[in-house]
């Protein structure tokens, strides 16, 4: 496997092993691409609404990390995020877009039912505050998911990642 930059490694060391994960806006699909190359994941699903990249992105996968003996399985989806009608289970991560896309991705998905994941994995472009003040405002995302704040460099921005865990809800006895 190859070296991670700092952001990948970061959102990477994040994924929950044995689930699937989804790799949302997956541009270069380095995230996506090592997920699957380490074998801890059972499927790899990389999303993205350009055409262009999604066929080089399948290509290059093709031609140098396919392995058919893997023990994980990859899926490419050419879509808007927010255009899915799978359920989105394991580790979702949305990163390298603005706030604005994450927003509506979650939203979308969310009010579709579709969001069941057990972790996403928020990492935006711009305007951080936006997106909390989204997820703090929205009763949904409040009462199913419990969130931890990341902060890191990366090129010398000070950048933030979030984590959102599903709450586990316990009926009383």
């Amino acid at each position: 496997m190859y070296k991670l930059p700092l952001r990948m490694q970061l959102i990477f060391d994040q994924l929950l092993p044995g689930q699937p994960v989804w790799d949302f806006c997956c541009d270069h699909g380095i995230l996506g691409i090592s997920a699957y190359r380490s074998g801890l994941f059972p499927e790899v699903y990389f999303v993205d609404q350009v055409a262009s990249i999604m066929d080089r992105l399948r290509q290059r996968f093709q031609e140098k990390h396919f392995d058919e003996d893997s023990s994980s399985r990859a899926e490419f989806l050419t879509s808007a995020g927010e255009d899915l009608d799978a359920a989105l289970k394991g580790s979702v991560v949305i990163a390298g877009v603005g706030t604005h896309t994450i927003i509506k991705i979650l939203h979308t998905l969310h009010s579709k039912g579709l969001l069941q994941a057990d972790r996403l994995i928020l990492c935006p472009q711009n305007y951080e505050d936006k997106l909390l003040h989204f997820l703090s405002e929205t009763p949904s995302f409040a009462s199913m998911f419990g969130n931890q704040h990341y902060q890191f460099v990366e090129r010398g921005r000070v950048r933030k990642m979030l984590i959102l865990d599903k709450k586990i809800v316990m009926d009383s006895v």
